[in-house]
């Protein structure tokens, strides 16, 4: 019955509207893994995986434990999430009669290094999915996910992902730094020797910085604070609200900071007091500063916060 399940599942992954690819990659290649292992005779009991062993299933190269832990905090919970979207797909094509889901489990911290967590498939009784569910719903507790990006404007593709590394790193850096020293020989120049051209130059020189740091603000502030609301030109019109996140690479700059990709990115939550979309607006008045989660059906009692890292929020008003 696994390996049935398992196939059915891996169909339908490309049916779900999900923007990040790692979760898919994991899941899918989680899959066709169980599903080769099965075919080679091994037991279902015995098809199990470490953390490494999941992680070399969608990278290669040396992985060091930190960035075994890291990969699993950052895309384990979003594969989960992944594969309830598909569980209720394929409830909705049995009509709600499907007896049977597939469910990531694992084995539990045991201690010592011969007693690792493992991870692997299991088929449960769907009653059972929905009973554990149940119990642990809060209806104060909210969780966001991913959703599926909209085809960009042209002009806005670059900035969709954009790696600050090399050469990027450097204009990234380099472009407040060069206004901020062209800025101050226009002011010097216009003291020493001051003319009408000058500071007619020097008004309109600020005019255009001030303008175009309002464009680009954004990528400064969510590099700074991780995750900001994206500017609307780089939205459509029919959206109503985007973010740019920051997001650890692998790779290690010589300070011993990671460098960083600032991604294009929409979360979304489903309302558990009325099962409508919660969506990641800036705060206002006393959430000034904050990213919170609004109802679009009760903005102004279902209010959420929003952590962008553990992906969940609470009701705050």
């Amino acid at each position: 019955m696994l390996k049935e399940t398992c196939e059915a599942t891996l169909h339908l992954i490309d049916e779900i509207d999900y923007s990040k690819p790692t979760p898919k990659m994991l899941l899918t290649a989680l899959l066709e893994r169980t599903i080769e292992l099965i075919d080679d005779g091994y037991k279902v009991d015995d098809i199990m995986f470490t953390t490494f062993e999941l992680i070399e299933l969608v990278k290669t190269g040396s992985i060091s434990e930190n960035q075994a832990k890291k990969f699993k905090s950052d895309h384990y919970s979003e594969t989960e999430s992944l594969l309830n979207k598909i569980n209720e797909l394929r409830d909705n094509q049995y009509g709600g009669n499907l007896e049977y889901l597939i469910e990531l489990s694992d084995t539990g911290e045991k201690g010592g290094a011969k007693n690792k967590k493992h991870h692997f498939f299991k088929i449960v009784e769907k009653n059972k999915v929905k009973s554990n569910n149940e119990s642990t719903k809060d209806s104060n507790s909210i969780r966001y996910e991913p959703v599926k990006l909209p085809k960009p404007n042209w002009f806005a593709r670059p900035f969709m992902s954009i790696e600050l590394s090399s050469w990027r790193l450097f204009i990234y850096a380099a472009i407040p730094s060069s206004a901020l020293l062209f800025g101050c020989v226009l002011f010097v120049q216009s003291f020493i020797t001051p003319s009408t051209s000058e500071l007619v130059f020097f008004l309109l020189f600020i005019i255009i910085t001030i303008y175009v740091g309002k464009l680009i603000f954004p990528f400064y502030e969510a590099n700074h604070l991780r995750i900001t609301i994206a500017p609307q030109w780089l939205m459509r019109f029919s959206q109503l609200t985007a973010q740019i996140e920051s997001i650890k690479l692998d790779k290690i700059r010589k300070n011993g900071r990671p460098y960083r990709k600032l991604e294009f990115v929409i979360y979304e939550g489903k309302c558990p007091i009325c099962n409508n979309i919660v969506e990641v607006e800036k705060g206002k008045r006393q959430f000034k500063g904050r990213l919170i989660g609004i109802c679009n059906e009760s903005p102004r009692e279902h209010v959420f916060s929003f952590d962008h890292v553990t992906k969940k929020g609470k009701l705050i008003t």
